[in-house]
């Protein structure tokens, strides 16, 4: 009887430890979830107050910006009450001057000029500069024969060559777009045979463990990696192509927005003179635009691989 009733008391005793054990897990599995639960919300508000503080950020910066534009061309207006219109035009002036350079037909004729120009001499500038940089990177005896002319050229003031494009191809179109050609050449030359490099350093054993012939190669990797340097060359060749353009056009034929701006310096024409510039401007800023468009439209991979848009 007595060892019957200590049987009883030990199985009750191992139920009530066991009913305990339970408890104190649901215990803690509750209090896990509890505390998981409330460390995503904490997390869900955390991450909500950063995304509200970049937008408020963001329209303050934008904000910030329209002000400044704002306060400087209201200080350029109230400029003309105190300086010569020979010295600085105002920003009404300009506009009227505008207007009325696009109605007499003289400023959409240079602008389609010098647009023509500045393309056509990028174009050949992009097929020779990409391809004699992709000719450097890939073949080591076209890269030790043309070495130090590259860094000649590159180094060579682009204002010197005006006369030499003269000499060669007279006064018209084609020595203009040949000069834009040859100054815009560089950039893509030299950007794109540092782009080749940086693959071959990075991605040397890729096509010979895949067994790719050497165009392939080219074809299939050096090309595609060097997109992101191209890219930089085309950026910097545009905005030296827009002094090209302007240089081209005020020495070579006096045409274009160049020949434009030489003849309203010449007889202190401040506000057609702005006017022609700022179109200039406008010019070079649709072609950045054309450039960034394309990027994004055909290789969206550059930005979302970018150092600042790297999100790990």
């Amino acid at each position: 009887m007595a060892q019957e009733l200590n049987k009883g008391l030990a199985s009750s005793d191992s139920m009530g430890t066991g009913l305990l054990g339970n408890s104190q897990e649901a215990s803690a599995s509750v209090i896990d979830k509890a505390t998981s639960g409330s460390m995503e919300s904490a997390g869900g508000l955390v991450a909500e107050e950063q995304k509200e503080r970049a937008l408020s950020q963001s329209s303050k910066e934008r904000i910030a910006r329209w002000v400044a534009v704002i306060v400087v061309i209201v200080l350029w207006q109230l400029s003309g009450f105190y300086l010569k219109p020979i010295f600085i035009s105002t920003p009404t002036a300009i506009v009227s001057s505008f207007f009325h350079l696009i109605a007499d037909g003289r400023l959409p004729k240079a602008f389609l000029q010098s647009l023509y120009e500045m393309i056509l001499g990028l174009v050949i500038a992009g097929i020779v500069g990409v391809g004699v940089g992709l000719a450097m990177g890939r073949i080591r005896i076209v890269e030790r024969a043309l070495e130090p002319l590259v860094a000649f050229g590159n180094a060579t003031p682009s204002i010197a060559l005006l006369p030499v494009m003269e000499v060669w191809f007279g006064l018209g179109t084609r020595a203009r777009v040949a000069f834009i050609m040859v100054i815009c050449m560089w950039p893509m030359l030299v950007n794109t045979y540092a782009g080749v490099k940086a693959v071959r350093a990075s991605y040397t054993d890729v096509g010979k463990a895949f067994g790719l012939s050497g165009w392939t190669q080219t074809w299939k990797i050096y090309l595609p990696g060097t997109v992101p340097f191209i890219f930089i060359g085309v950026r910097i060749a545009l905005a030296v192509g827009a002094v090209g353009m302007i240089l081209g056009g005020s020495e070579i034929g006096d045409t274009g927005l160049g020949g434009l701006s030489e003849t309203f310096g010449s007889y202190s024409q401040t506000a057609d003179l702005i006017a022609t510039i700022v179109t200039t401007t406008g010019l070079a800023l649709v072609l950045f635009a054309v450039a960034r468009k394309i990027q994004s439209l055909r290789f969206p991979w550059i930005a979302d691989t970018s150092a600042g848009r790297r999100t790990a």
